[in-house]
């Protein structure tokens, strides 16, 4: 049974247990604490933290020096126990290793751009420690790609040397578990800190505001660092692939610098990113901040990740990233009917759209809308679920018109109407007469569409009698509160 971990360089938070990361797992068996404790727990900085806010673990003691060097594995499981990891790190020869900041995740991009939405439980909590000797590491593979969450990452894949594969719940990899911490309690309070981003969707030369709705966590933050970072579908990547360079190389110093071209930016910028900004934060307040998407910057999906940086450029606390769509979304003049109405969706936005129903579509596109309306229509990015269009769709109103140019009386006394549809829309009339001292009774009916005319009789007037007759409007889908008296007559019939 193949497991991946990320093997860091310099240690920071990851949420991934595989290549294609999903926000969380559940720990596979032989990666769990064991049920011996061997150490005593790592201290932590703090015993409750913020999503994104940085803490530091303290390791009680060394990995066992006659294990040479080893992977140290660092994982946090929520109130609902559910497994997050949170950071790997190699060891030096002799199995020390030393304090190490970590941050309980946030929604974000992973290490291959793809979109996470962390979503960890608040409550109590553990993290758990354990140091892996070399025999489970199989191969250290670098990776080209950048995560804000794991910066000089390189990729390693972890492997149960005992572990034949037919039972996924054994547990032969406890003799490749060297030293077993007991757990910390942690217990995460409250969400994310967070930002907003306006427009949502955008065109590359737009301006796009970024603005504060919670201030940096604590008194360290000298800035406030805003990027823009492309997005992209999870695909699963091959961690054997050696292709490019490790950006585990181009730092490895305290944090690094994230790669080639970003120095001067702060602990783990984005060489990915179409754009990097700093602004200064005082008491943890910061600005809020126009930035202009560059002229040349592909369509489709971003993330805007805020991060608070101490005065050391190292991140103090890191924001929810919020969804930014590149590209546009127009809905055009609604084709209106009897049953709804349908809307083509056009634009440059090329990724695909879900409706508030849950339908996936792809531009061009046609919605299909049924009832009266109007309708409030929504589409989200299937990737981020960020709002990219919110309109309100609605038919203009027809105009119903109904006109009697003519009554009579038949020569066998029915009572008729000569009616006529001068309106834009069909629409049905009705014909009610009413002898002496009764109600009105409908006698004749006869949907018109418009510009039609039509003869309506019934009813009955004796011979030098008379009897009172109205025409109602009644406009399709309505109900009878909604008909409406188009001409209210008398006819006589001689004797």
């Amino acid at each position: 049974m193949i497991r991946r971990v990320l093997v860091t360089g310099t240690v920071a938070l990851a949420t991934l247990l595989g290549p294609a990361a999903g926000a969380a797992l559940a720990a596979p068996p032989s990666l769990r604490a064991a049920d011996a404790t061997d150490a005593t727990a790592p201290t932590l900085s703090t015993g409750s933290v913020r999503p994104g806010v940085s803490f530091t673990l303290t390791p009680s003691q060394s990995c066992p020096a006659a294990d040479g060097e080893q992977v140290v594995l660092i994982s946090y499981t929520d109130s609902e126990e559910t497994t997050y990891q949170l950071a790997t790190q190699v060891t030096d020869d002799d199995g020390s290793w030393d304090a190490i900041p970590l941050r309980i995740p946030v929604t974000g991009l992973d290490d291959t751009g793809s979109w996470l939405d962390a979503g960890v439980a608040t409550g109590a909590g553990t993290i758990d420690v354990l140091c892996l000797n070399s025999d489970f590491v199989m191969a250290g593979a670098s990776r080209t790609s950048f995560s804000p969450l794991a910066p000089d990452q390189r990729q390693a894949v972890l492997e149960d040397p005992d572990d034949d594969g037919d039972d996924p719940g054994d547990d032969a990899g406890d003799d490749n578990v060297t030293l077993t911490y007991a757990p910390a309690a942690l217990t995460v309070a409250g969400k994310a800190a967070a930002v907003n981003v306006t427009p949502a969707l955008a065109q590359p030369g737009d301006s796009i505001t970024v603005a504060p709705v919670d201030v940096c966590a604590g008194t360290s933050a000298r800035t406030a660092r805003i990027q823009v970072s492309p997005a992209t579908p999870g695909e699963d990547e091959d961690p054997g692939d050696d292709s490019g360079d490790d950006p585990g190389d181009a730092g490895g110093d305290d944090g690094g610098d994230g790669g080639d071209g970003v120095t001067g930016l702060g602990a783990e910028a984005d060489p990915d990113a179409i754009l990097t900004t700093e602004v200064l934060a005082t008491d943890g307040t910061w600005p809020s901040t126009e930035l202009k998407i560059p002229a040349g910057a592909p369509l489709g999906d971003y993330a805007v990740i805020v991060d608070c940086l101490d005065g050391g450029q190292a991140i103090s606390s890191r924001y929810d990233a919020a969804p930014l769509a590149l590209g546009t979304v127009v809905a055009g003049d609604p084709v209106c009917s009897a049953k709804g109405a349908t809307v083509r969706l056009t634009g440059t936005y090329p990724d695909t759209l879900v409706t508030g129903d849950g339908d996936d579509l792809e531009l061009p596109a046609t919605l299909r809308l049924s009832g009266a309306g109007p309708w409030n229509v929504s589409l989200d990015s299937s990737l981020t679920e960020g709002l990219v269009l919110k309109k309100k769709i609605s038919c203009p109103e027809p105009d119903y018109e109904l006109t009697v140019p003519k009554t009579a009386v038949s020569t066998s006394g029915a009572v008729r109407a000569r009616i006529c549809n001068t309106g834009d829309a069909s629409a049905r009339a009705l014909l009610q007469v009413a002898a002496k001292g009764k109600k009105f009774v409908t006698v004749d009916r006869q949907t018109l569409d418009d510009g039609d005319c039509a003869w309506l009789d019934g009813g009955k007037v004796k011979k030098g009698g008379s009897a009172r007759a109205r025409v109602l409007l009644d406009p399709p889908g309505q109900g009878v509160t909604d008909q409406e008296v188009s001409k209210s007559f008398t006819v006589r019939r001689k004797g």
